[in-house]
């Protein structure tokens, strides 16, 4: 799940109350369609998911045109057939916005740094994260916004078929169709290193020339009579969602996330579908 978790960054809450302190509080529950990132059908699995998480900032400094914050977060993720995908995780984050003018259309940008832990029910999958990532935006009119950003991640697991470095650039329109109704589309694009789990003995001839070929495969502790391996891959999202906002302090959220994963070096691809409903509140203090 921590992998799809830079997933959930791009569909942020829509509630935006400032304030110098404040905590931001997230409830989700989902669908994953392929959470073994399967290449076969005989190899796919699915599973729900809880999500519960939590995020305090405070505002460090602030001018009139740019904004330092520091952010806390806390998280867990409760899987419901596959508990070894269960985890915790706790991260630390440093924001820096700022605006190019006082214009109704004029550019902001935002430039981020975080570090995470994950501890997952699957020792495999324990990790330390950092992320960096650049956004860009602006208001194009009452109704329409649109942002684009670059992110880079540097993940350390227990096991190095889960470490990933991974590069993605992305953009996003939002769409108010009524006072209290955005409708968001997001298109991202990521190369760099995924997994694939496998049946041994089975499989298309390309998904086990990926595993021979594999420098980091292990016997899988979560899915029983797989093994996971790592790979190159370039990967499409694309992000439909709607948020229905009830007040200055919180939203709900529902959105579908489509993946295509193709391999760099061999031809194999899989799919993915996640389906979320999500709460958001904010809490001024």
């Amino acid at each position: 799940m921590l992998v799809m978790c830079g997933m959930l960054g791009l569909a942020t809450t829509r509630v935006m109350a400032g304030a110098d302190t404040f905590i931001d509080f997230e409830a989700t529950l989902g669908l994953d369609d392929n959470v073994t990132r399967a290449a076969d059908n005989i190899d796919i699995e699915y599973d729900g998911f809880l999500t519960l998480a939590g995020t305090g900032g405070y505002t460090l400094l602030e001018g009139r045109s740019s904004q330092l914050t520091a952010k806390i977060h806390l998280g867990a993720d409760t899987f419901f057939r596959y508990d070894g995908l269960s985890n915790l995780r706790a991260s630390g984050k440093l924001d820096y916005s700022f605006i190019t003018g006082k214009s109704f259309h004029a550019p902001w940008f935002s430039l981020e740094a975080e570090y995470a832990v994950a501890e997952f029910n699957s020792l495999l999958r324990d990790s330390n994260i950092a992320r960096a990532s650049i956004t860009g935006g602006m208001q194009i009119d009452d109704a329409t916004t649109i942002r684009i950003g670059t992110s880079f991640k540097d993940r350390d697991a227990e096991s190095t078929v889960f470490d990933q470095q991974t590069v993605s650039v992305f953009a996003s329109l939002d769409w108010a169709i009524l006072r209290k109704h955005i409708v968001y589309l997001t298109y991202k694009f990521q190369q760099g290193d995924t997994f694939s789990a496998i049946s041994p003995g089975g499989g298309r001839v390309a998904a086990i020339t990926a595993v021979i070929d594999s420098e980091d495969i292990v016997v899988d502790d979560v899915f029983e009579g797989k093994v996971v391996y790592k790979l190159d891959a370039d990967i499409n999202f694309l992000t439909l969602g709607y948020n229905w906002v009830q007040d200055l302090h919180s939203s709900f959220d529902f959105s579908a996330q489509y993946l295509e994963s193709k391999a760099t070096e061999v031809d194999l691809e899989y799919e993915d579908l996640i389906l979320r409903a999500s709460y958001f509140r904010r809490f001024n203090l």
